[in-house]
């Protein structure tokens, strides 16, 4: 029907996805502080204060499910990541990112979302990009890398990309570089004043697939980084891609949903 069914004011504006499960909605606010709030009615179930950051980020803090063993993982602007089982409400663990990369400065920390993959976390941030074990926060490899793009973890691969067209291909397991390659430096006629930046990496049929701000999908072999296709499909986008059944759908920068097979 579209009717609200409730509407609850927290007083600080929250900066986080949502997820959702089991009736319970989970979010992060911009002061950094976890919730977990009740799907029917809105009440709130359960709070986690955090370190705040001094300065307010327009980034959003980064939620992952692992419905599974209910689990969620979350990343601060303070450069904390978290481990909660919101099913016990204990903290299983908490990882500071400042201390596994030489002394920065997080004051502007961002980070891309969060990849939960068969007991491993996976995200980029301003500081670096890194590998956890899920289950003990414990770091596996950390790779000097930033980016707010969410990178695409496969069996084998790790693929990042930077918002001026750096693609770099991982080995999974142990964080060292397969390939690279800088979309526009080694292309005579994809240049970065044409598509702008670049907004999202997914891997569709075999193949990187990505997409820019002006409005152009690019198609990478994943094994070598090299160019298979690309094309101006429209004047600007304004949402990142989802595929479903074999489709991609995307909000270009007029508000409308395009589809394309």
């Amino acid at each position: 029907s579209g009717k609200i069914q409730w509407a609850k004011n927290y007083g600080i504006p929250f900066r986080s996805n949502i997820k959702l499960d089991q009736g319970n909605i989970f979010l992060v606010n911009q002061d950094n502080k976890f919730y977990v709030i009740g799907e029917d009615a809105g009440e709130q179930r359960l709070d986690l204060e955090t370190f705040p950051s001094f300065l307010k980020s327009q980034n959003r803090a980064n939620l992952s499910l692992d419905d599974a063993k209910k689990n969620i993982y979350f990343i601060t602007s303070a450069a904390e990541i978290y481990s909660v089982n919101y099913k016990n409400r204990n903290i299983n663990w908490l990882f500071n990112l400042t201390g596994a990369t030489s002394e920065q400065s997080v004051d502007l920390f961002y980070s891309s979302p969060i990849i939960h993959s068969n007991n491993e976390i996976f995200v980029s941030t301003s500081l670096s990009t890194f590998s956890m074990d899920s289950r003990n926060g414990a770091l596996n490899w950390d790779f000097p890398f930033t980016s707010k793009i969410s990178p695409v973890v496969l069996e084998n691969y790790v693929f990042l990309v930077s918002e001026k067209g750096f693609v770099i291909s991982l080995d999974r397991r142990k964080g060292k570089v397969v390939w690279s390659q800088n979309l526009f430096k080694n292309s005579k006629k994809l240049k970065y004043d044409k598509t702008g930046n670049i907004t999202s990496i997914l891997f569709v049929s075999d193949q990187i697939f990505i997409t820019t701000e002006q409005g152009y999908f690019i198609f990478l072999d994943y094994q070598n980084g090299d160019v298979i296709n690309y094309a101006k499909v429209s004047k600007g986008f304004f949402s990142k891609p989802i595929i479903s059944n074999k489709t991609v759908l995307i909000i270009d920068n007029k508000m409308r949903v395009l589809q394309f097979n």
